[in-house]
């Protein structure tokens, strides 16, 4: 609203000092001429002058116009970016969390767990029964390998406005629990731990192995 106002106000002045110039040019004056002569020059003077100033403020406006649009139009489609990746990290979050609260068949008999259970200590991985535990300690991780690839895609193709805080969150607390278990994974499980580490934080390379010696959630 304001700038309409006032490009209205520009155009209003080109009007009013166009105006105001032609009786100092000597054209015209007060008492206003009766000759037809003189008001035909007067309007050929005024659309010669004020016209392509206000052609020129149009100009604008219609540059304007078409800039705010552009605008618009990549936030709306930064929004949709944001919502697509959003539903996909969602959807793996959702694969985890079923895979992680699924039961797990207990070794000697025992009742079942979880591999939730196992990776959160509430009961000792030795109570499930170990090729069972490994086939879903394996799965989470490739499980999780993808969700930390959708999180440094979703911070690479989203702006800042959309933060991925919360996402890095998510993934680092999974990985975190995870990483004690890389002797029922197997050493080679190391390089994609290594990955979901870098994804986490951002990081495109990296000098030395570094995500089994410390926490991926600081």
């Amino acid at each position: 609203m304001r700038v309409i106002m006032l490009f209205a106000a520009l155009g209003l002045l080109a009007l009013v000092f166009t105006i105001a110039a032609y009786p100092i040019l000597g054209h015209f004056g007060f008492p206003f001429s009766t000759s037809s002569s003189e008001w035909a020059n007067f309007g050929t003077y005024l659309g010669g002058v004020a016209g392509p100033l206000l052609s020129f403020l149009a100009l604008i406006a219609v540059a304007w116009t078409v800039r705010l649009q552009y605008d618009l139009l990549r936030r709306d489609l930064e929004k949709q970016t944001s919502d697509q990746h959003i539903r996909w990290l969602e959807a793996i979050y959702r694969d985890i969390l079923d895979l992680m609260t699924a039961p797990v068949r207990s070794a000697h008999g025992a009742e079942s767990t979880t591999t939730w259970a196992v990776l959160h200590q509430e009961v000792d991985r030795g109570t499930a029964d170990p090729a069972i535990l490994k086939s879903r300690l394996d799965e989470l991780l490739k499980l999780l390998t993808q969700y930390c690839q959708a999180v440094a895609l979703y911070r690479e193709n989203v702006t800042e406005f959309f933060d991925a805080r919360i996402f890095q969150d998510r993934g680092a607390r999974i990985l975190d629990h995870l990483k004690p278990f890389l002797s029922v994974l197997g050493n080679n499980a190391a390089i994609p731990i290594e990955f979901c580490d870098m994804h986490l934080r951002g990081q495109m390379n990296r000098g030395e192995p570094e995500a089994l010696r410390r926490k991926t959630r600081d």
